[in-house]
């Protein structure tokens, strides 16, 4: 899998966990840990200059998938709050 079709199956699998948590309710276990194992495979991509905030970024996953294991929906909301700062942080500094 290329970068490019990495990002877009991240991006198309946060944005059904974003509609979720944006209705209150706790994202799908399924969604969760497609999107955790996506974030781990970009690491394979990551170059020296965002590397660091990859791992952030692949950890926070790695928690939204223990916080959504647990039931905890405000964990979640906020995990992914989280996430979606970091994308956009991600995504404005390193193009």
């Amino acid at each position: 899998m290329e970068l490019k079709s990495l990002k877009k199956d991240l991006e198309k699998i946060f944005a059904r966990i974003q509609q979720s948590t944006e209705q209150g309710e706790l994202p799908s276990e399924t969604d969760v840990n497609t999107f955790s194992r996506l974030a781990r495979q970009m690491q394979i991509y990551a170059q020296d200059e965002w590397a660091d905030e990859c791992e952030d970024f692949q950890y926070l996953a790695t928690q939204l998938l223990h916080s959504v294991k647990k039931g905890q929906v405000q964990d979640a909301i906020r995990l992914v709050d989280s996430l979606d700062d970091a994308r956009t942080y991600c995504h404005r500094t390193f193009k």
